[in-house]
């Protein structure tokens, strides 16, 4: 039986998920082959090649548009068990009711999709398979969740080899690795809290993989594909302290790269950040989400406080560490004056790199439930395909928060530009906007960040230039 698993990088950047699915499904001795849309001009036609009897797609609120499209296409060129799984068909198991979809993963796929193999290899019944919702002769199968992987050991080492595949691959030189799974938090904006709900009774929500499978790991990836850095994708890498403490040792002994972290403020001290100095911590990845306090409180669930979140960042700082703000504009109940308490945060906490998104209403999180019941959303916010740089709530000033967005990067690192650009917002120059914020985006990653990879990033850049220009004429004449 052969088997494909499908996705679309987005920066080159390759779910962690997907691979590990490979190893486990490699170790079962199943023939996989892995895809990356994101990098093939032809891929119906080298899928035809390979004729699999699976294809099992990764898909998220932002691709899955895109994948119900080449599934149908695909569908109509061959014969396959298509199957969805990732984030989005757990948020939104009704995506099984698209006609050329035949059944969904919701939660954890190692096992479900070992299982689903097992029995279509043996021609048995695949109806009762825990955590698939399988579509057969008209009616839907929708199962009960198993339980969870509880021990993350268990689990080969997510392939490593596929990172090979592409070239475009080679130009990225940081090495991507979760060390465990779930986050003890229950934010509104994130999947997690739904995730928490989902699974109670299934076993410990959060995993953590031992120290020495994780070194192994790094081991395997520093001999076959020599990074430069380590990136530590896992929800919150400092959670557990005693882990750390007996990392650190085996990091520096055997791995001493830079590295990177996704972490909380109130999950930072500064012996904390000492240890991690010496393992090689480069970068901190942190979540501000909003410079309203009011916000932060009540509607976000964070009980952090501008002040502690201005002396962690000093902190970081006097370390010499290079910092990631994570922030939202659009969210319900903001206004263009919360929306600056966030710009003037983000330029008093000195932020190397001010990422902002906009609020998206995920399926079914509560944060979602809360705009719906507020009527806050938008026509166009039941479209998930699309990271979009448009605010989905309704708002008397919706407008001059997209404006803002592209002007935040500039406001953070020319504080004394805010009150112009206060100015500005109240002015219909989307297309300067979305120029300025390609620029300010393509200096600070080139060279206050110094990605080791600057020809592909000024490649991607390029790509952008006339995106911007064109949007923006056409956004500017539309409002």
């Amino acid at each position: 039986m052969k088997i494909l698993l499908v996705f679309k990088s987005d920066f080159m950047i390759v779910p962690i998920a997907v691979r590990t699915l490979s190893a486990v499904m490699k170790q079962a001795g199943y023939c996989v082959e892995i895809m990356d849309l994101k990098l093939e001009v032809k891929y119906s036609k080298k899928i035809r090649a390979l004729n699999p009897d699976i294809i099992g797609f990764s898909v998220d609120s932002f691709t899955s548009a895109y994948f119900l499209k080449v599934n149908t296409k695909l569908k109509s060129q061959l014969r396959y068990f298509s199957i969805f799984g990732g984030p989005h068909p757990t948020l939104n198991p009704d995506i099984i009711y698209d006609k050329d979809i035949d059944a969904i993963c919701v939660g954890e796929g190692e096992k479900a999709l070992i299982e689903l193999a097992e029995k279509m290899d043996a021609n048995k019944d695949i109806t009762g398979i825990k955590n698939l919702w399988v579509k057969q002769n008209g009616h839907i199968f929708k199962n009960e969740i198993r339980e969870l992987v509880t021990d993350l050991d268990s689990l080969p080492v997510p392939d490593i080899e596929f990172l090979r595949k592409y070239k475009a691959y080679h130009r990225f030189t940081t090495y991507e690795i979760m060390t465990s799974r779930g986050c003890p938090y229950n934010c509104p904006y994130c999947i997690n809290h739904f995730y928490r709900r989902l699974f109670a009774g299934k076993g410990k929500y959060v995993r953590r993989r031992s120290v020495d499978e994780v070194i192994d790991e790094l081991k395997q990836a520093k001999s076959k594909l020599h990074p430069k850095t380590i990136f530590f994708v896992d929800e919150i890498f400092t959670l557990d302290k005693n882990w750390l403490a007996a990392f650190a040792p085996k990091y520096i002994q055997h791995i001493a790269l830079p590295f990177e972290i996704l972490t909380r403020i109130d999950d930072i001290d500064k012996e904390t950040v000492v240890l991690l100095k010496e393992m090689g911590f480069a970068v901190a990845r942190v979540g501000i989400e909003t410079g309203n306090e009011r916000l932060r409180f009540q509607l976000l669930k964070r009980k952090i406080s501008n002040r502690e979140i201005v002396e962690k960042m000093a902190l970081l700082r006097a370390n010499h560490l290079k910092t990631f703000g994570y922030n939202m504009l659009g969210l319900p109940d903001e206004t263009i004056e919360n929306a600056f308490e966030t710009l003037e945060l983000n330029a008093k906490c000195k932020i190397t790199y001010p990422m902002t998104f906009m609020f998206h209403p995920f399926p079914n999180i509560d944060l979602t439930k809360y705009s719906l019941e507020k009527h806050y959303l938008n026509g166009n916010a039941n479209h998930f395909d699309t990271l979009g740089n448009d605010c989905l709530i309704k708002t008397k000033d919706e407008k001059q928060i997209e404006r803002l967005f592209y002007l935040f990067y500039v406001g953070v690192k020319l504080p004394f530009t805010i009150p112009l650009i206060k100015f500005l917002v109240k002015l219909q120059l989307n297309a300067i906007y979305f120029v300025i914020f390609h620029v300010m985006r393509a200096i600070i990653v080139l060279f206050i960040i110094r990605s080791p990879s600057i020809k592909t990033l000024v490649n991607y850049y390029s790509r952008k230039w006339y995106v911007a220009i064109l949007n923006g004429i056409c956004y500017t004449r539309n409002n």
